[in-house]
Formats: C-alpha cells, structure tokens, sequence
C-alpha cells in the first residue's frame, strides 16, 4: 500500500499529453488550450469613449459654468470627421472612438442639452482623460492573453475572438474505454431480483470521464468470469485509457488482475493508502493506461476523482490538475480509523465570511445517497484520527460545489 501522493506521481508521471488538434472556435468551449495566444492588435484600438455622452477637450471643461457648441455625433463603429477645437463638443456614444481634439468625455447624465441639442452645458467638471479607455490600455499587440494549459470558458472565448483566433488549438480528446464487472449488476432500467443491484458504476465512470474531457467508449458489463473479461479487454486496450470497475480485491472473485496479467499490463501499483478505495490498481499496456478501481460506487467514484481525473487532464496538457481546495470549519466531528487518507462527504456553506463543513451521515463506500448530497469531501491525512467541531479541515470541492450550496437537509 503506497500513500496517495506517491501513487497519484506514478499516475501523472505517466500520463504524457497527447497531440494538439486545431478546431472552430464555437468548438473549443471545454477543451484544454493547446498554445499561447497573443494579442494581433492593441486594446482597445483607439481612444475609446467608456460612457455616452459628450467628448470635450478637459481645458474648456476644468471649471463652471461651462457651455459649449455641439458640432456632431460620432457613434460606435463610425470615426468622426469633426475635430473638436476650443469651446466645441461632439456628441459621443460609449465604445466610439474620441474625436481628434478631444481629451476627455463628460457623461450624459452631466448635461443639460440646450438650443435644440445645438449646445450644451456640462454640470460638472472634467479631467483629462475622464471616461476615456486609451488605446491599448488592456493589451498591446504582443502581449501574452492567454496562457496555453487553461480550460477554455466563455471568458477564454471572448479572448481568443477578440484577437481573431476563429480556429483554436486544443488537446486532444482522450479516449477512454469503461468496462464493469460484477455477477450482481442489472441495467438502472431493470427492476433488481434477489442479490442484484443496478448498474451505478458504468453510468458514473462514464460522466466523470467525460466531464474530465474524455471522449468515452463504454464496454457494458461483464459477470464475474476471468475469460469474459479477458474477451472484453481486448477492445479497451486500444483506447488511451483503460477503466475497469470491480473485481480488484484479494476475494476469491477478484479475477481483473489475473486477466490484466494474461495481457501483459506492467502493474505499477495494486493499493493506494486512501479511503474509501483502497484496491486501486494502476499500471500500462503499451501506450494505454490501465485503471482497475473498486465495485463500491463511492470507491469508484473517489479514486477516480483522485487519480483518473488528473491523469485525464495531463494528457490534454492541463497545468492545473488538482481539485479546488479550501479549509472549512467543522460543524461536528470527523473520525478516521482507517490508518489511511480519508475522504469524507460534507456539506459546506459560507456563513458570516467564512466557509463551514457539516458532515454527513453516511454508510461507507457503498453510500451513493451521501455521496450525492455532498457538495465537497473533507480530507483527513493517515495520522489524523479525529477532527472536532470547530477544528479547520482542507475540503475538496466537488464539481457543482456552486449549485449545491448547503441548501439541502443532510
């Protein structure tokens, strides 16, 4: 049994990206940035008005009263023909560019417009430079926008359109294959008999795959029979990655080893220091990485979350990999008995400014209940027994921390 850190540096250290592919823009959202990206142009590029109102040179403007001569408009998309000498004004709408001349823009709200808008008169003072966004004031051409390595969002989006990158180089997807074993399962639309349970693993594995940006080929399920699995190995060794579920232990039915082993998969590890899950196995066919997780539901979905995860992320060039985390204050206790990292659901929630963990009641790693409700998992390390209320705790956040925010009864 290997601790968490060393098992998850075996994992990443053989987790190389894969090539880069250039697609759309509209087809980036999600993906992981495959390049740098540059500014092609200054922003903004010109001197640009940031409210609706009147361009003015400051010096005619600096004291009241102050009435000046309206000699044009000049909106968004047009380049005024007026420049603005001493005693004028040009009416100017925000995003337009600042008429030559001009130094500053008095907001409309402002001014009181008189003589059928031929005049106005500024009811407040202005300083060079007001309401103006000067060129190149975000960025200039050259400077680093976006870093290569980030998950592109529409933030990213906005970025890359703005510097006219309408095709984007992006990681490649990884292939993923899923394969569930167990004598037990049903499909989640059947009705289970006498010592069935449905299907949870495949559907889970699945999402999380493709929640990391996996493209996924699910391989069903299979009973608990070594030549079965074997048969069905076959295909997922030409995936980028390899997920098998169940059958990973030391029982007498725990038979995905001895079928890793009729194929050659180099093991690099078989346990890892964490709970729940701690018959994870780890090793690689060729260029395929092999993942053996546990049957339990929790388990699976844990150690997949550690050590999947990340691994899926690397590959498509991510320099992030990690799981947000945050400390939280404990609500009521935790114990971890285990001798190894536990993980344990929690409900967190921001009160009065600071970030509070309420621990669920759960049954272990066979709980899916708990683990849906959770909206992070609280970490104790190996030499951490117990944890009090009040106590601070690292908490990592799940996925839709934001939406499930400690709204739901526990």
């Amino acid at each position: 049994m290997i601790p968490v850190d060393r098992a998850l540096a075996i994992v990443l250290d053989a987790a190389r990206p894969l090539p880069v592919e250039e697609v759309p823009l509209d087809e980036a959202l999600g993906r992981v940035l495959g390049e740098d990206v540059r500014a092609d142009v200054d922003l903004p590029p010109f001197d640009r008005a940031a409210m609706d109102g009147y361009a003015v040179r400051a010096e005619d403007a600096s004291a009241l009263p102050a009435l000046l001569d309206v000699i044009g408009q000049v909106r968004a998309g047009q380049v005024s023909e007026a420049v603005v000498g001493p005693g004028q004004t040009v009416q100017i709408m925000t995003g337009a560019p600042l008429p030559p001349g001009a130094s500053a823009v008095q907001q409309v709200e402002r001014t009181r417009a008189l003589e059928g808008g031929t005049r106005v008169e500024l009811l407040a003072a202005v300083e060079p430079g007001q309401n103006v966004a000067p060129r190149a004031s975000e960025v200039r051409t050259g400077d680093l926008v976006v870093r290569g390595g980030r998950t592109v969002d529409p933030a990213t989006i906005a970025a890359l359109a703005a510097f006219g990158r309408a095709r984007v180089k992006v990681g490649r997807r990884p292939r993923v294959a899923v394969l569930v074993t167990g004598d037990e399962l049903v499909d989640p639309s059947e009705q289970p008999g006498p010592g069935h349970i449905r299907n949870t693993n495949g559907p889970a594995l699945t999402a999380q795959a493709r929640w990391a940006g996996a493209d996924v080929w699910p391989l069903g399920v299979v009973p608990d029979d070594e030549e079965r699995i074997a048969a069905s190995l076959v295909r997922g060794f030409e995936a980028d990655v390899l997920v098998v579920s169940g059958g990973v232990s030391a029982g007498e039915y725990d038979l995905v080893e001895p079928a890793f082993a009729r194929f050659g998969v180099e093991v690099l590890f078989d346990k890892v220091a964490i709970k729940p899950g701690a018959p994870l196995v780890f090793g690689r066919r060729g260029s395929t990485l092999v993942f053996g997780v546990p049957g339990n539901p929790v388990s699976a979905q844990v150690t997949f979350d550690a050590f999947v995860r990340p691994a899926l992320l690397r590959m498509q060039g991510a320099r992030c990999v990690d799981r947000p985390s945050m400390e939280a204050e404990l609500l009521a206790p935790l114990k971890n008995r285990s001798g190894r990292r536990a993980h344990l659901p929690v409900r967190l929630r921001f009160a009065g400014g600071r970030l509070e963990a309420a621990p669920l009641r759960s049954q272990g790693s066979g709980d899916l209940a708990a683990h849906a409700r959770a909206n992070g998992l609280a970490v104790l390390d190996a030499g951490r027994t117990r944890a009090e209320p009040g106590e601070r705790v690292v908490v990592l956040l799940l996925g839709n921390f934001l939406e499930r925010d400690g709204g739901e009864e526990s």
